[in-house]
């Protein structure tokens, strides 16, 4: 499911049961702007939150949830049952493992 106001990059391939822009707590659909750069590639059961800024070849593993308004840089990949929380920064490279 794409909610309203998600901006996706040429590319993207995505998984059965993904979401993109899932309002937080107190705001509408389509509130706030979200961008996934392109050739992205979100893995089943992955769900990002409203608000993310997403840099260019991004990746998840299966069951990821990114919570809301995080800048993540590119060339990153997030591991399977990963939770990254809301208003964080991350570079460009980084890999963070499953589980984390």
């Amino acid at each position: 499911m794409i909610y309203p106001k998600v901006k996706i990059g040429k590319g993207m391939k995505m998984g059965d049961y993904v979401i993109v822009g899932e309002p937080p707590r107190g705001k509408k659909p389509g509130e706030l702007e979200t961008v996934i750069g392109p050739n992205a590639i979100l893995r089943s059961h992955t769900i990002i939150y409203a608000g993310n800024h997403i840099g260019r070849n991004f990746q998840t593993g299966h069951h990821v949830l990114i919570r809301e308004e995080n800048e993540i840089g590119s060339n990153v990949s997030i591991g399977s049952g990963s939770i990254i929380e809301h208003h964080v920064r991350i570079e460009d490279g980084v890999r963070i493992h499953s589980q984390a």
